[in-house]
């Protein structure tokens, strides 16, 4: 009976780590395929439109200044 018990455990122990490899596996080959500094940047252009975005919302220091500063925000962009 114990012998059975533990087959059952190791069987199933075997095909969680061979899922995990799996798994592990899959994520590498995507890794190896990405460029990291593109990545970056379309990030960093995505969290630039949606700060220039919300300083379009405001008129906080008066009329005028949240196109100024949207504008700001986006040329950072321009290189």
């Amino acid at each position: 009976m114990r012998d059975l018990d533990d087959e059952k455990r190791i069987k199933e122990y075997m095909a969680a780590k061979m899922k995990h490899i799996k798994m592990y596996n899959e994520c590498m080959n995507l890794a190896d395929g990405l460029d990291v500094a593109k990545f970056a940047e379309l990030v960093r252009a995505d969290e630039r439109e949606e700060c220039a975005k919300l300083c379009e919302g405001y008129d906080v220091f008066g009329p005028g200044t949240r196109e100024r500063f949207a504008d700001a925000i986006r040329a950072r962009g321009e290189k």
